[in-house]
Formats: C-alpha cells, sequence, structure tokens
C-alpha cells in the first residue's frame, strides 16, 4: 500500500508497483482549464488517473448535482490486465464519482469520444529478455503494446487540440520519437536526472497531432499550465520556459525544453524543483 496526500493506492495484485516514473508523469502532464476527457492508457492501479482527477478538483462545477460529473471533468483508466484494484483504489479515494476504468487492449479501446488529454506510462522494454513473470511481462515489455501501435491508439483517441503525455527511458524515448513523426508532434520535453551528476534516465514529453489543423491548436498562442508547484509556459514566437524554478531557452521551431533533478546527491535530499512538482502528492513533501 502506497499513503499519499489526498487517496491511497493498494497494489498487492497489480504487477507494477508504484514508482516514480508514474508520480512524475501524473504531476508533469499538463492539464488544460479546457480538459474535461482525459485517459490514462496502462493504468495500472490507476494512480496517474487519480492524480489527474486531483489536480482537476480546482476546475470542477461545485454547482453539479448529485451523482453528476463535476463540471463534465471525466478521466478513464484503460489496461489489458484486470483493472477491479484501480477501481477499488477510485472508489475509496475523493473522486470515484469522475474516474472509470475499462479492461482492454487500448488498440480496441472504442470510447464514444475523444480525448483532450490522453498519458500513458507504457511497456518500454523493447530488445531486452522477456521477464518469466508474464504480469510483470505485460507491464514493461512492449510485447502487447509495440510504440507503433501506442502511437497509432493516441492519433486515433486524441481531440483536435488535445496533447498526449508520456514518460519514457532515454533510448525509448528516441525510438518513440522516430516512430512518430509524421503522426504526432513533440511540443514539450523535459530531461530527467535522478542528481546532478547522473545522466538523463527519464523522458517526459508532451505530444500533438501533426496534422496542421491540430498542431496550430497545439503550438500557437501562449498557455499556462501548473504542475504541482512548477509553472510551465509556452509560446509559439519562442520565449522561456519556467519549470519548477528551472530556465531554459526554447524556439518557435521546436519543442519546449526543460531538466529536471530529483535528487541533490545526499541521501534522501531532494532538490527544490522535485519537491515543487510532486508536493501535493506526496506526504513527505
Amino acid at each position: 500500500m502506497f499513503r499519499f496526500k489526498q487517496f491511497v493506492i493498494r497494489q498487492e495484485r497489480c504487477p507494477m508497483k508504484v514508482g516514480t516514473d508514474g508520480v512524475l508523469l501524473g504531476a508533469w502532464a499538463g492539464v488544460r482549464p479546457s480538459d474535461v476527457r482525459m485517459l490514462d492508457i496502462g493504468t495500472g492501479t490507476g494512480l496517474i488517473a487519480l492524480m489527474l482527477a486531483q489536480r482537476t478538483e480546482g476546475i470542477c462545477d461545485s454547482a453539479a448535482g448529485e451523482g453528476e460529473l463535476p463540471g463534465g471533468v471525466h478521466v478513464t483508466g484503460v489496461d489489458v490486465e484486470d483493472v477491479a484494484q484501480a477501481r477499488e483504489n477510485a472508489d475509496a479515494s475523493p473522486w470515484g464519482g469522475r474516474v472509470a476504468f475499462v479492461q482492454c487492449p487500448v488498440q480496441e479501446f472504442a470510447p464514444p469520444q475523444r480525448f483532450d488529454l490522453i498519458v500513458s506510462n507504457p511497456p518500454f522494454f523493447v530488445d531486452s529478455l522477456i521477464c518469466p513473470d508474464a504480469g510483470r511481462t505485460t507491464a514493461r515489455h512492449a510485447v502487447r503494446l509495440p510504440f507503433v501501435e501506442l502511437r497509432d491508439a493516441v492519433v486515433r483517441l486524441l481531440a483536435d487540440g488535445g496533447r498526449f503525455a508520456v514518460i519514457l527511458p532515454t533510448d525509448e524515448a528516441a525510438r518513440f520519437i522516430g516512430v512518430c513523426r509524421g503522426h504526432l508532434l513533440l511540443i514539450r520535453r523535459t530531461d530527467v536526472r535522478t542528481t546532478p551528476r547522473h545522466p538523463v534516465k527519464r523522458v517526459l514529453m508532451e505530444f500533438v497531432r501533426a496534422d496542421g489543423k491540430a498542431a496550430e491548436k497545439g503550438c500557437a498562442g501562449t498557455c499556462a499550465a501548473a504542475s504541482g508547484g512548477g509553472v510551465f509556459v509556452a509560446s509559439g514566437d519562442g520565449m522561456s520556459v519556467a519549470f519548477g524554478g528551472g530556465m531554459s531557452a526554447v524556439s518557435g521551431d521546436g519543442p519546449e525544453c526543460s531538466e529536471l533533478v530529483i535528487g541533490t546527491g545526499e541521501h534522501e535530499q531532494y532538490t527544490p524543483q522535485y519537491r515543487a512538482l510532486t508536493r501535493d502528492f506526496y506526504l513527505k513533501f
């Protein structure tokens, strides 16, 4: 069991447990006031779906009647594995009424409407040896959800102007960017280091559909998204990005880029940027 500030994740029946990757993605993904339909691909324990539900509390319509979805905001988690424990976690949280779970391969998932925001902490081991544990193989090896099929599902399920956020190790991130070329356009990227002296271990990425209309909606103009205390400000004209207190130059022709360092290098000492990003969730922050 993993306790967060506003909810608890039980995970004894889930192959993959709560980890830093999921928390990073759930806190980092850009949630806009217009994002009312959200999808978590490979939801597992339901962690990221619940983080998104918590983050949308401020944009919910408090006047919604009993049994109604506040402000129309709704989060769906889809997974090829059993979602019963994710459902139990949601029911025990303050947002069970606006989080739904579907056991289904995302390749076959056919909802009535597209999504404003899609997130995924997907299987990413492409060339490594297969784990003998079938559940962990499904969760961590790109066997049942190859990158091409994840890309196609996102393109099919993403609304016009919608965004897709994903976290991957550095090598797999490069593969995925290549797979997405011509289909999804990378507009925001944060490289993650465990400490200042370690190389980049993870890459957080945000995409829009690469067709002209969606890309224009996704990139043009100025937008702001709060991420657990870190602030992201982007402009199609090229400007600075402030993320958790760090600054990086951006160009209107490419993605807004930044870097996040998790720890200082001292035992259990975390950087102000990481604390700011995750402080709404972790008990210790």
